[in-house]
């Protein structure tokens, strides 16, 4: 659908190949939810969504302003970023967005109302993993602006 076509490459130049602050991001989010409470998996995996429903409600509001400006606008871009935006920015996603927060909530309620240990701090850590997976949000986002690439270290 989005006709990539990669040529035959080693890794090290593989256009595909997983940046930096995607692999920090990524791995961040693997390691929560292979090593914690359903909770903090739920907690880190939130902004992911969260943040691209609101790129994608910010993209359609500058598309929809670019088009009224330029009425040809629309012919002289790709399909796939209007699917891309559509898809984050439409009624169906930001249901499921809208259910995953009800889904963290209704854990933040739960919690509070056990017998855990420490509710107060599942909550906190809960707050820890959520801000911090903003944070990498925002860095995998960055990383795209400034076309951040990996380091070449000694011909590797």
């Amino acid at each position: 659908e989005w006709k990539i076509d990669a040529p035959e490459l080693s890794e090290s130049d593989d256009p595909m190949q997983e940046m930096p602050n995607c692999w920090l991001y990524t791995s961040y989010m693997k390691r929560v939810v292979a090593t914690e409470s359903y909770a903090q998996g739920l907690s880190v995996l939130l902004p992911c969504f969260w943040v691209y429903m609101h790129v994608g409600h910010v993209m359609l509001k500058l598309r929809e302003k670019l088009d009224a400006e330029d009425p040809d606008s629309k012919s002289n871009r790709k399909p796939q970023y209007d699917a891309w935006i559509d898809m984050y920015a439409g009624d169906e996603f930001e249901k499921e967005v809208t259910d995953f927060i009800a889904m963290v909530n209704a854990e933040c309620d739960r919690i509070q109302s056990s017998d855990e240990n420490d509710p107060q701090a599942a909550l906190a850590r809960m707050q820890q993993h959520f801000v911090m997976g903003c944070k990498l949000e925002h860095m995998f986002w960055d990383q795209a602006s400034t076309c951040m690439q990996w380091p070449e270290i000694g011909g590797l």
